[in-house]
């Protein structure tokens, strides 16, 4: 038998598009793209204005952020590809940890030297603004399975409670 087209029946009628095996990795492409974007021209716009120390520590407090997020949805594809089901808790575990993880470095160990803290501060700031407002809209636009199509349940008309015995 010959597959139909994607969103067409031979019969003319339109069929439903699949939903992608896992959205974890557009995800992370869509917020890389935000925040390192945006990121990278607030650096390079820094530089000349504020100094080259203050350009990166924007650029490291962008690059904390990206990393720290960047590994949830890793995990979370990670997860995914072993077991569908386990990808949304691995996601949820991981952005627990790293809030965790964050909060503990940044209350038990110092910036490094060449780090001028306001500059870091509002680097990672504006870069988890930037992130969230990624993930959100790539979750929103993200086409995510409603129902489970590997549901083994009888249909009426296969010989269920309503069908034939």
């Amino acid at each position: 038998m010959i597959k139909p087209e994607r969103g067409s029946k031979a019969s003319g009628a339109l069929v439903a598009s699949s939903a992608p095996r896992s959205p974890w990795l557009g995800i992370l492409k869509t917020c890389v793209a935000y925040t390192v974007g945006v990121g990278a021209l607030a650096s390079l716009a820094a530089w000349p204005i504020l100094g080259a120390r203050e350009a990166s520590s924007l650029a490291f407090g962008c690059t904390l952020i990206v990393v720290f997020f960047g590994v949830s949805l890793l995990v979370a594809e990670w997860a995914g590809r072993y077991r569908s089901t386990w990808a949304l808790p691995a996601f949820l575990f991981m952005y627990i940890a790293k809030i965790l993880a964050m909060g503990f470095l940044v209350l038990f160990s110092g910036l490094p030297d060449w780090v001028l803290a306001p500059y870091f501060m509002w680097g990672a700031l504006g870069s988890l603004v930037l992130w969230q407002f990624g993930e959100i809209r790539a979750f929103s636009r993200a086409r995510l399975p409603i129902f489970n199509s590997d549901d083994p349940s009888p249909t009426p008309s296969a010989g269920g409670e309503n069908g034939q015995p």
